[in-house]
């Protein structure tokens, strides 16, 4: 068995002690998906896009860790779901595969009886309030439990 067959958010959504949190970069290895930095995006906001042209991701150079980590993220599902151009669709279902992947169930919980504010969990878990708002909505739809 891989390493990865613990890492949370690839070989299924199961949390538990041997898991390890989901890391993009070796998801993306592991798909053999090419990250690139580079400044010279086609939208000055853009921090990532995954082009289908080049099967690959590009990413901005210099962004804080955590918006890189869930840009990454982000970019894999459209990879994986071979979306061309974008749409919101596409865009939400990048972003709640991304939350999903990203926050384990097992670390909201360790978390849960320090703070309840979604912007230091957010913090703590290393990833966007973004990616943490994304995933406290798919709670409230009932989508996903708190502590799964």
């Amino acid at each position: 068995m891989s390493s990865t067959a613990f890492m949370f958010g690839i070989n299924g959504w199961g949390d538990g002690p041997c898991a390890y949190d989901y890391d993009p970069w070796v998801h993306a290895e592991i798909l053999d998906l090419p990250i690139v930095f580079r400044d010279d995006l086609p939208d000055p906001e853009m921090v990532a896009c995954y082009s289908p042209e080049h099967e690959a991701v590009f990413v901005r150079t210099n962004l804080h860790a955590a918006t890189e980590r869930c840009a990454i993220a982000h970019e894999i599902v459209h990879f994986e779901h071979h979306d061309v151009g974008t749409d919101d669709l596409q865009e939400e279902r990048a972003d709640r595969i991304a939350a999903r992947r990203l926050i384990r169930p097992r670390r909201i919980e360790e978390l849960s009886g320090i703070t309840d504010d979604p912007a230091v969990v957010a913090l703590e878990l290393n990833v966007t309030e973004k990616i943490m708002r994304v995933y406290m909505r798919l709670i409230r739809q009932g989508r996903i439990s708190r502590y799964a």
